[in-house]
């Protein structure tokens, strides 16, 4: 079983380094983690670019929302 973890990212690059951290470290390991940038102005996306693990893929949209975020990641 694979398990997709979406996480809307909007202007939170100093916490959003955490959360992948807090993903990475469960013990079950078959999941993808798919963070959608929705139109951040600061460095969250690049924070989310370094982080060397192949199971995150980061999307980008302009600003429409957590909603919309969440939605596209799906």
């Amino acid at each position: 079983m694979r398990v997709s973890v979406i996480v809307p990212l909007y202007n939170k690059a100093p916490y959003v380094r955490r959360a992948l951290d807090s993903v990475a470290a469960q013990t079950f390991g078959d999941f993808e983690l798919i963070v959608v940038d929705d139109g951040s102005t600061d460095e969250g996306a690049s924070v989310v670019e370094s982080f060397d693990d192949g199971r995150v893929r980061l999307f980008r949209q302009q600003n429409a929302g957590p909603g919309a975020a969440r939605n596209r990641g799906i």
